[in-house]
């Protein structure tokens, strides 16, 4: 971008005029900032550090001392809404489509391959700003979104069919007569999926999902001493969720209910209240078992997989 058309864009006060034309890229944290790159900061420390680095152009709501003459200082009234400005030019530019989504909508779209967006500027520059041209991103926040300037998209719901339902950690679905076979994804989100793929068939983007880059849950079949075994091989599962809108999500929609068990660290609102992940060693009375912890790291440390055999539990 031309430095003088950025200027413009921010409505900037030129304190000093550099010697270069334009600018390669932008960032608002010195760990992204490459040579060339026009910098976004109130800290005298890192812009000081952004010039040392190669920055053609810093932008601050602070008048600074300026300690290249080669470099451009760019003076705004509020830096935040000067990168709002930016962004929403940048997405314009791009074409970047974005789509406002909930729930369990919102947790699936990375498996779609789509990127999700925080709704904080300071998480969302980078990946916006050097997104590819008509990119999907996914937001929760309405208005959010309509500070970035963009029209957004929202899901429908489409008809699909379960197909079979040999265990709750698969789907097999027929959705926009496309036939998905055991994807290993659990049946509750079966309906998330069919917006999903609805959305993208209308869009005629190809539809590939990878349930691996799904990290909101995770399941951890165990044997008869709660020991993690390979996935299905257990008779017994721990569902593991991190927080408090997918423990519910869980509890309000899994089939039949009566075969899941929860527990939750010191809660009366539980079958089994725990103070340390060590205690649901000894809880065995359950086939699936809810679980919200902080950590899964933690859990896995707890119940470390060990050798030993155990009767099937799923047979997609």
């Amino acid at each position: 971008m031309q430095i003088s058309n950025l200027s413009e864009l921010l409505n900037a006060t030129l304190i000093n005029e550099g010697s270069v034309l334009s600018v390669g890229g932008f960032c608002i944290d010195l760990a992204s900032l490459k040579p060339s790159f026009a910098f976004f900061s109130n800290d005298a420390s890192e812009v000081d550090e952004a010039v040392r680095k190669g920055a053609f152009v810093v932008v601050s709501e602070e008048r600074f001392a300026v300690k290249d003459a080669e470099v451009f200082y760019l003076q705004v009234e509020n830096l935040q809404n000067a990168i709002l400005r930016l962004l929403r030019f940048l997405c314009e530019e791009k074409g970047l489509e974005f789509v406002l989504c909930e729930g369990g909508d919102f947790r699936l779209c990375e498996g779609f391959g789509l990127k999700k967006l925080s709704g904080r500027v300071a998480w969302d520059f980078e990946p916006l700003s050097r997104a590819r041209a008509g990119e999907i991103f996914c937001c929760e926040a309405a208005d959010y979104l309509l500070k970035l300037g963009a029209f957004y998209g929202r899901l429908e719901d489409e008809n699909y069919e379960i197909l079979s339902r040999s265990s709750p950690f698969y789907t097999s679905v027929l959705c926009e007569n496309l036939y998905f076979k055991n994807i290993p994804l659990p049946l509750i989100y079966a309906e998330n999926f069919a917006k999903w793929v609805g959305f993208l068939q209308k869009r005629g983007q190809k539809l590939r999902f990878d349930a691996g880059r799904l990290d909101f849950f995770k399941i951890y079949f165990v044997n008869e001493n709660n020991e993690i075994l390979a996935f299905g091989k257990g008779a017994r599962a721990f569902i593991v969720v991190f927080c408090e809108e997918d423990f519910n999500f869980w509890l309000e929609n899994f089939r039949p209910q009566k075969e899941l068990k929860t527990a939750l660290k010191n809660s009366l609102f539980c079958d089994f209240s725990y103070q340390n992940l060590a205690d649901l060693k000894n809880f065995k009375d359950f086939r699936y078992c809810l679980v919200l912890v902080d950590d899964e790291g933690e859990f896995v440390r707890n119940f470390e997989k060990r050798e030993g055999g155990e009767k099937n539990l799923l047979n997609p």
